[in-house]
């Protein structure tokens, strides 16, 4: 099964326009009008329809972590009319999700094509045969720049954490969010001069995320400390925050930094695996009691 031979059977997967079978004998599509009556040469190909790519689409929302698209490609799959161009129009409208969508229907097509193949090869009484990797490039890499703050960013992080507040305060009572905040402030305040700033941006330039770490205490050759990170919600689940972790780790231990401590009142749940894989160790989390409703008094 090579390469090009498993995208041409994909391709006749979604030919709608007729049915095509497979010769395996000279190991290409044919149209199912010219096939023999050799059952034995001639075999059908794996069933695809616009079910079948429905279906898929859901799969892709459903595993997607940017909570923003998620929610606009949820509400394109029940629209009804035109879902398949409602949902190809969200995407263009982000072109990193876009990518991961592409490499998410590729990696699906082939794994279709990889099991019915095998299924053939069990029955001829083979060996069956393993889905080759695909090298389908880092987006990381190709979309975003990540460079060290300048002065010119300080409106840009502000802009940024505003953003991530604003968040806090849809989520929590007003009097427990404005506490937040200010705990929050006092661990990520920086001053650009001391503190090591890594930021992400977009093909078009645009702030996308941030790391922020300093020495603690000030003067410490063996300790660091994160004091904040954060995404934009229309770039989450894209890898942003990883990468700019293991940037901000890949710094501190080229410094010959022994301790890298983090702290945010505020991280996502979905980020604490992150840490738990670079090898955080768990030292508590923030919890809030409501005493109003205490058991205790």
């Amino acid at each position: 099964m090579t390469g090009e031979l498993m995208d041409e059977i994909i391709f006749a997967m979604e030919d709608q326009t007729g049915l095509h079978m497979f010769d395996s004998q000279e190991l290409r599509c044919i149209p199912a009008t010219d096939q023999a009556a050799d059952e034995s040469r001639f075999y059908s190909i794996p069933q695809w329809d616009s079910v079948s790519g429905f279906r898929m689409m859901e799969r892709f929302v459903a595993q997607l972590r940017n909570p923003v698209v998620r929610e606009e490609l949820r509400l394109a799959l029940s629209s009804g009319h035109g879902v398949f161009r409602n949902f190809k129009n969200c995407l263009k409208n982000a072109p990193e999700v876009e990518k991961l969508w592409f490499q998410f229907k590729d990696r699906q097509m082939k794994n279709a094509v990889s099991d019915w193949y095998n299924s053939l090869r069990d029955y001829w009484g083979i060996e069956r045969i393993g889905l080759e990797p695909e090298d389908t490039g880092d987006i990381l890499q190709n979309d975003f720049v990540f460079r060290v703050f300048d002065d010119e960013d300080t409106s840009l992080i502000d802009g940024l954490v505003g953003s991530l507040d604003r968040e806090i305060a849809e989520d929590l009572p007003v009097m427990l969010s404005d506490a937040v905040f200010e705990l929050c402030n006092r661990i990520r305040s920086y001053r650009a001069e001391d503190d090591l700033i890594i930021v992400a941006e977009n093909a078009e330039g645009e702030l996308s995320g941030l790391t922020v770490s300093c020495p603690l205490p000030d003067d410490s050759l063996l300790s660091a400390h994160i004091t904040f990170i954060g995404v934009y919600p229309e770039y989450r689940g894209l890898g942003l925050g990883r990468e700019l972790l293991s940037r901000t780790i890949r710094h501190w231990t080229e410094k010959g930094f022994r301790w890298l401590l983090f702290t945010n009142p505020v991280i996502p749940d979905l980020f604490l695996p992150v840490l738990d894989r670079f090898g955080f160790v768990s030292m508590g989390h923030m919890r809030a009691l409501d005493l109003s409703k205490s058991v205790s008094h």
